[in-house]
């Protein structure tokens, strides 16, 4: 039976999805994306951007939803969160560009060395691996955003399903993907995984 979420204060909510109820992230994720997003948009200037970064924000409100105190409101926790990952990922971009100019300056090559590669290889077998223990509808949404870079609309339109029920997928598989994977740092495997799938795809 489902829960009737509407009346209930951000923080209950909150509360009833640290307690586990699956309804709560539906709640959540109709109450602040679009307010997320748009802040995002202003800081990023692409709506792409803006909505890999509040995806990415609310997939790891939930991950982490047991360890989370709320010291202030939720809405505010979820914009001084949105605002640390603008600021990481201007820094890891800035981090790329340096990379890149120094190999360019040094006349070397931007691929990675042979070690890198076999890491990167072996990465990719594991993922493969805990992707084929996801369930199928699952398995397509995942692929079609990490390997096809589409956006949760297009997968979306593509598959015939509603954006919410693309996040649920995402949400599940990023589940499998983190018990799978455990001798990896969550971030670290994220931000890996997009990376080699660019590369050896």
């Amino acid at each position: 039976m489902l829960r009737d979420f509407s009346t209930l204060g951000d923080e209950e909510v909150f509360l009833r999805l640290k307690q586990g109820q699956e309804e709560a992230v539906e709640e959540i994720y109709r109450r602040f994306w679009k307010e997320l997003l748009d802040a995002a948009y202003r800081r990023v200037k692409s709506q792409e951007a803006a909505m890999e970064l509040v995806q990415g924000l609310l997939v790891q409100l939930y991950l982490k939803r047991e360890r989370i105190q709320l010291r202030t409101s939720l809405r505010n926790y979820l914009h001084t969160a949105l605002k640390n990952k603008v600021l990481n990922s201007i820094r890891a971009e800035l981090v790329r560009n340096t990379y890149q100019q120094r190999m360019a300056a040094s006349g070397q090559a931007s691929q990675p060395d042979a070690a890198s590669a076999l890491r990167l290889k072996e990465l990719q077998e594991q993922i493969d691996a805990s992707c084929a223990a996801m369930p199928e509808k699952c398995r397509e949404v995942f692929y079609l955003s990490r390997r096809e870079h589409l956006s949760y609309q297009h997968i979306a339109d593509q598959l015939g399903i509603s954006v919410n029920t693309v996040e649920k997928h995402m949400v599940k598989a990023l589940k499998i993907l983190r018990s799978h994977l455990k001798e990896y740092n969550f971030t670290l495997l994220w931000a890996l995984l997009c990376f080699a799938a660019r590369l050896l795809r």
